[in-house]
C-alpha cells in the first residue's frame, strides 16, 4: 500500500507504508508461506560420526553451519504455551518470522504443525510490531545449524547450548527411511520443539535462568538422556 502526504507547500506526495519496508527484502517482495511441517529430532551423542553419515547418503549441503538467535512470543496468560502453539522471530542469515499452530489431530510419533512464515527485513522493528501487537518474549534460544537436502527430505544438524540434536523434516515416509540409514536410536527421538526440551532440563537441574542461551550454558554440563524427554 501507499500513502499520500501533504507537504509543506501544499503539494500532494507519495510515501510507502512502513509497513511495506517491514516486509519486503531488497530481493523481491515476500509472500506468506504456509505448510504442514513434520519432524522428529533425535539426540545426537557423536557429532562428527552423525555428520559423515550424513555426507555418505549424498546428500547436498543447502546452508552451511549458522549462528541462529531465536525469540519466542506469548500472550501474558501463555495462552500460545498450553494450546501449542508458536510465535517465533529468528534471525540467522535471514530475519523469518513464523506462526505455528497443531494440526486437529494429534500425532504422536512425528512433531506436526501447520506453519505460516514471512520473511522481514528489520528485526527490532518486527518485534517491536509483535509486542505492539499484546504479545511479550517468553524464550529465547541460540543454537548453530547445518541444513542438508536428502531428496524432498531436510536434514538438520543442530548444536544447542543444551547439546547436539539432528532434526528431521520431509513426510513420514522419508523421515522413518532416514531414521534407519543414519542408524539413529529410538530411544534419542523426541518430538517436543526446543522450547519443551528447554523446560524438561530447567525442571531437572533447577536452572535459574528462563533463557537457552550458551552464556548461561557456558559452565554447566548437561545429561539429556537424564531429562524426561519426549
Amino acid at each position: 500500500p501507499e500513502r499520500w502526504e501533504r507537504a509543506p507547500n501544499g503539494e500532494t506526495t507519495q510515501r510507502q507504508s512502513p509497513y511495506v519496508q517491514l516486509i519486503t527484502t531488497d530481493r523481491e517482495p515476500q509472500l506468506l508461506m504456509s505448510y504442514e511441517e513434520i519432524e522428529v529430532k533425535f539426540i545426537v551423542d557423536d557429532v562428527t560420526t552423525l555428520r559423515q553419515r550424513i555426507i555418505g547418503l549424498e546428500a547436498s549441503l543447502h546452508h552451511p553451519r549458522a549462528y541462529e538467535d531465536n525469540w519466542c512470543f506469548d500472550t501474558p496468560d501463555q495462552r500460545f504455551q498450553q494450546e501449542d502453539r508458536l510465535l517465533r522471530l529468528r534471525r540467522d542469515r535471514r530475519i523469518l518470522l513464523t506462526y505455528k499452530e497443531p494440526p486437529p489431530t494429534a500425532d504422536t510419533a512425528f512433531k506436526v504443525r501447520q506453519e505460516y512464515e514471512i520473511e522481514v527485513n528489520d528485526f527490532e522493528q518486527a518485534r517491536a510490531l509483535v509486542e505492539k501487537l499484546g504479545f511479550a518474549p517468553s524464550l529465547r534460544y541460540e543454537k548453530y545449524r547445518e541444513t542438508f537436502r536428502y531428496g524432498e527430505a531436510e536434514i538438520l544438524l543442530d548444536e544447542t547450548p543444551l547439546g547436539a540434536f539432528v532434526e528431521i523434516e520431509g513426510t513420514r515416509e522419508s523421515i522413518d527411511a532416514i531414521t534407519k540409514q543414519l542408524e539413529l536410536d529410538d530411544a534419542n527421538r523426541i518430538t517436543a520443539s526446543y522450547g519443551d526440551i528447554f523446560e524438561a532440563v530447567r525442571t531437572a537441574y533447577d536452572l535459574p535462568f528462563g533463557d537457552m542461551t550458551f552464556d548461561n550454558f557456558r559452565d554447566l554440563s548437561i545429561d539429556l538422556h537424564s531429562c524426561q524427554l519426549s
